[in-house]
Formats: C-alpha cells, sequence, structure tokens
C-alpha cells in the first residue's frame, strides 16, 4: 500500500484548439497593429493546411514567411506564434517553444495576446518536461492574471510536485479546489500527494476523508487511510478503516485478516471475532480449520465462551479427527463443565487421530474425578500412563483415586 503513488496526471494538457483563427480575427482589433493582407492571407492558409493534416506543406509555408525581412515587428510575432501552434500540434515541443519565445522576444503583440502566449508558452513546456521553465513562465502569466482559473493553479500545482516543491504544489491545489465548487478527484490526489511528501498527515487523513465521502467504493483509499494512521500511530483508527472498507465488501481474504489480527493485537478481541465470523459467513475468509481455530481465540479473549463453544462443535461435527473435540473438552475444563468435558474427550478419542492422547486420558481421568465417577477416573488414568510424556503424572493421579476408593470403603 504505497501511500506516496503520484496521482493520476492525464488531465493534465494543452489548451486544445488552433489558436489563429482567434489571434488573428477577421475584424482586427482597434488597439492592435495592422496586419497587411498578403500575410494575413498565408497565415490564414497555413492554419487552412494545418487542419488538414497537411503539417509539413504549412510548416514550409511558415518557416519561409518568417524568413522574410520585410515582415513588421507585429508580422513576425504573429508568423512565430503561428508556426509555434503547428509544431505544437505536431508534438515537436521544443520546437514550438523556439517559436513561441521568437514571438514574445520582439515585444511586438499587444499585452493581452502576449499574456496569453506566456501561459501557451508554459503549458508547452511542460509538455516537454522542463519543468522549471515552465513554472517560471507559469508564474510570470499568474504575476499578471486578473483571475487565474482553478485549472491553470491546478496546472501549476502539477509542475511544483514534478519539480518536488510540494509547500507551493500544495498552496496552488488548495486555492484551485476552494476556487472550483465542482468536485476533481485528480485534483484531491494531488492535494494528498503535497500532504503525504510533508509528512502532514492529518491532513491527508482529512483528504482521503473527502475524497472517500464522495467515492466510497474506491478501496484503494481505505487503503491510503488505514496506512496513513498506522503512520500516525494511530492504530485503532487504522484498523477501523479497513473494517469500513471490509463492511463494503472492497477487502480480499487477507486483507479481512490483517484485519482482525489488527483488533486482537489492539486488545479489542470481540470485533476481531465480529469481522472474522462475517466473513466466514459471507465466504469473503475461507471457512478453513485454521480461520475457525483463529475465530475461537478471538471469543476466547473476548471471554465470550459459549460462541467459542459453538465454533467448536461445528467444528467437531465435520472434522475427520478428535482433536475439535479435544479442544472443546479443554475449554469445558477451564470452565468447570466436568461431565460435559469428559464426554467430549470421550467423544474425541473415539474419533481417533489425537496429536497427544497421553494428555486427552489425562483430562479425561480428571473430569471423570471431578464428575465423582472414580472408576472411570481410574480406567482414564491407567490408559495415560501407558504414554511416556504423562505417565508419571498418570501413576501419581492412581495412586491417589486409589487412596480415595479406600476411604470410601473404609
Amino acid at each position: 500500500m504505497d501511500s506516496r503513488k503520484r496521482p493520476d496526471t492525464r488531465w493534465l494538457g494543452l489548451l486544445g484548439g488552433w489558436l489563429v483563427m482567434c489571434l488573428l480575427g477577421v475584424e482586427a482589433r482597434a488597439s492592435e497593429p495592422e496586419l497587411s493582407k498578403d500575410v494575413y492571407d498565408q497565415l490564414v492558409q497555413a492554419q487552412e493546411l494545418s487542419q488538414q493534416e497537411q503539417h509539413q506543406q504549412a510548416l514550409n509555408q511558415l518557416q519561409a514567411l518568417a524568413r522574410n525581412p520585410e515582415l513588421s515587428p507585429y508580422e513576425a510575432a504573429l508568423t512565430h506564434q503561428t508556426l509555434g501552434h503547428v509544431y505544437a500540434g505536431l508534438n515537436r515541443f521544443d520546437q514550438a517553444i523556439e517559436a513561441f519565445q521568437a514571438s514574445l522576444a520582439g515585444q511586438a503583440l499587444p499585452p493581452e495576446r502576449a499574456h496569453n502566449l506566456r501561459y501557451n508558452l508554459g503549458q508547452i513546456m511542460i509538455a516537454a518536461e522542463r519543468y522549471e521553465e515552465g513554472a517560471q513562465m507559469l508564474e510570470t502569466w499568474l504575476a499578471d492574471e486578473a483571475e487565474p482559473t482553478p485549472r491553470s493553479r491546478a496546472v501549476l500545482a502539477q509542475v511544483y510536485s514534478q519539480l518536488k516543491r510540494h509547500a507551493e504544489a500544495e498552496q496552488h491545489i488548495r486555492l484551485a479546489i476552494n476556487q472550483d465548487t465542482s468536485f476533481h478527484e485528480e485534483w484531491y490526489q494531488l492535494l494528498l500527494f503535497a500532504s503525504l511528501e510533508q509528512q502532514k498527515l492529518s491532513q491527508a487523513a482529512d483528504v482521503l476523508h473527502q475524497l472517500l465521502n464522495r467515492l466510497p467504493r474506491k478501496k484503494n483509499y481505505w487503503l491510503q487511510l488505514s496506512q496513513v494512521y498506522m503512520q500516525a500511530e494511530q492504530q485503532e483508527r487504522a484498523a477501523s478503516a479497513l473494517a469500513l472498507a471490509h463492511a463494503l465488501g472492497l477487502l480480499e481474504e487477507q486483507e479481512v485478516l490483517y484485519v482482525v489480527q489488527s483488533y486482537l493485537q489492539l486488545g479489542l478481541p470481540y470485533k476481531a471475532a465480529e469481522i472474522l465470523d462475517e466473513g466466514l459467513a459471507s465466504q469473503a475468509v475461507a471457512n478453513t480449520e485454521t480461520h475457525r481455530e483463529l475465530l475461537v481465540t478471538c471469543w476466547l479473549h473476548a471471554k465470550e465462551y459459549q460462541r467459542a463453544l459453538d465454533v467448536l462443535e461445528q467444528e467437531a461435527q465435520t472434522a475427520s479427527s478428535g482433536k475439535a473435540h479435544i479442544r472443546r473438552a479443554e475449554l469445558l475444563a477451564e470452565m468447570e463443565r466436568w461431565p460435559e468435558a469428559a464426554a467430549a474427550i470421550a467423544a474425541g478419542v473415539a474419533r481417533g487421530e489425537l496429536t497427544d492422547a497421553g494428555k486427552a486420558y489425562m483430562l479425561l481421568g480428571i473430569a471423570e474425578y471431578r464428575s465423582d465417577k472414580l472408576d472411570e477416573s481410574q480406567e482414564a488414568f491407567t490408559k495415560a500412563a501407558g504414554y511416556q510424556p504423562v505417565a508419571r503424572q498418570a501413576r501419581q493421579w492412581l495412586t491417589f483415586i486409589a487412596q480415595e476408593k479406600s476411604k470410601q470403603s473404609s
């Protein structure tokens, strides 16, 4: 679960479309320099060629026009700007940058057109992965922009993220989010990334909560939220985040088991048992002996003994060996329910395949003794004495049982 995974950047892009017509206009603005008809016609023709995907012809015409020494500074600026747009449309970004820079260098463009071109140039620099230059150009544009759009802020934030200047990325993406009332998932991803890179874990958790309020079925955000809480040493919140994801049916088996183990380690066994019980019932967790044993452990830690017994009873009914019967008998013995314990051991012995038969006979002997069945107890301890690990202890019990029977007969 990598909480620092970079946000999706596919939303970034250049200002779409061909801009020559809006740059030239059929009716020239009164405040702009004059444009000769010949130059105007050539620029429009180049535009038409490019729209017809005759890009090389358009480039040839514009390059020839740019070499014309008789162009006015304004005409030369428009020619280079148009040339830059053709290069950009062909993804020849370095050449587009050179053309745009040439257009701006003469300072012949009207202020508004030059201002817009700086924004376009900044975006082209970003597309060319010249991030430092792109950031500087966009900051220059931003300083003169009366009403920067949220998307322009987001573009600049993305550039700063690429440059690992996360505080500046956070500043601009926050402004974008606050300015735009519509929801942009990628903007929140960018804010999340900037927060994590600055180790602002509380802020990162807030961003993830905002994302999950909008996109509650995005599993990755639940996993990230849990990881953020773990990094902040808020283990219970980390487990709760995954538990909520599980409640939505988003987690796979190993993730559910991780939640269960987390709650056990936090000393919250009842929650662990509930999640595992539900996971087994819904088949999100495979109904294996190992997982059922884990459920028993959870219920025992939660002091829900009857629920643990119920699980063991179900296990005993289907198990091929007597292990589950013996495990149930041990629990019944701890609860001092001796007759039931003796019955469970007898069933386990009858089922066979015990890993420690001597221990089982020892427990049976104690259960029978506690049930005031001395003959049955003596018989069980006699069998236990045949198993070396418990033989000495069994003989001690046999001596004790013999003394008890002697007292009763005297």
